[in-house]
């Protein structure tokens, strides 16, 4: 995703970047129906249960990250452009906003409060696309490695609604990420990674993401994200330490712990099925049990 706005983080699936933008004011014209929540405005041509569909999630994920992760302030509605596909995505970029080289799945214009995207490019990518801005607006003094290792943390979940409530569970490996590390996993340098000066490409996405990882199954995530924005180091040089409550020295035996059980798991990581959101609790116990997900972790 490349977010286009007033600082640059180069990233695989988001860049933050300055551009030039080459707006007309008639776009909307093109996307004539429209489904607005508490949250976004979207505006699509097609398929109006599919995008009512995404909406309805869309506007549980945001609800999910405020209850459970960070206040999520921002400047709501956030208006999403749906068009068909990944072509027509990267030629209506093209063409509307002189954008020359498109993103695969999405694009977030501060300029516009606008995020663009299309059909199929999946739940996941949503919520972590969404997340960069929410990320830089309410975690503002968040480390390098965080501007992907947030974000990238919440695109892989499984859950269902429980009538109008969504319920998601969290902590699960990216098959594509893992699979990209290869034999380099259990070799990854917590020390350089959290220290990082560098904005990342999409390998280090992968890397990023498993310090995130490793706080989750730690059962510091939420605290490490809570000291971000308070923006508390409780006396550590790093809200990765703080949040653990323990120097890099002792931390780095817990990381490699870590990364060998997920070396371990490699085989199961590679066949778990993208993010999805189930329509009840049964259809999801189906799901679960017919592709072997594991339970969640507490």
């Amino acid at each position: 995703m490349k977010i286009l706005g007033l600082k640059r983080i180069s990233c695989c699936l988001c860049l933050l970047i300055s551009v030039f933008v080459a707006h007309s004011e008639n776009f909307l014209e093109q996307f004539p129906l429209r489904e607005k929540t508490t949250y976004f405005d979207f505006r699509y041509k097609q398929h109006p249960e599919k995008i009512k569909a995404i909406a309805r999630f869309a506007d549980g994920f945001i609800q999910i990250v405020n209850r459970d992760f960070f206040k999520a302030d921002f400047d709501y509605p956030i208006r999403v452009l749906v068009l068909e596909d990944r072509e027509s995505f990267q030629r209506f970029l093209r063409q509307q906003f002189g954008v020359t080289d498109p993103p695969n799945f999405g694009i977030f214009l501060f300029r516009y409060n606008l995020f663009a995207t299309y059909e199929e490019s999946g739940l996941g990518t949503f919520a972590h696309e969404i997340m960069h801005p929410l990320v830089e607006r309410n975690l503002k003094d968040r480390p390098i490695w965080a501007i992907e290792g947030i974000p990238t943390f919440f695109e892989k979940f499984y859950g269902h609604w429980q009538d109008d409530t969504l319920v998601v569970h969290w902590g699960y490996e990216n098959p594509w990420r893992i699979d990209m590390l290869g034999t380099n996993l259990t070799r990854l340098d917590l020390r350089r990674i959290a220290s990082t000066t560098q904005t990342p490409g999409e390998y280090r996405e992968s890397d990023r993401r498993l310090v995130s990882m490793f706080l989750w199954k730690q059962h510091k995530f939420k605290r490490f994200l809570e000291l971000i924005q308070k923006e508390q180091k409780k006396g550590y040089d790093s809200y990765l330490e703080a949040a653990m409550e323990m120097p890099m020295d002792r931390i780095a035996p817990l990381w490699q712990e870590f990364l060998n059980s997920v070396a371990d798991q490699r085989n199961d990581i590679l066949h778990l099925p993208p993010s999805a959101i189930l329509p009840d609790a049964s259809a999801y116990q189906e799901f679960v049990t017919a592709y072997g997900i594991p339970p969640p972790d507490k």
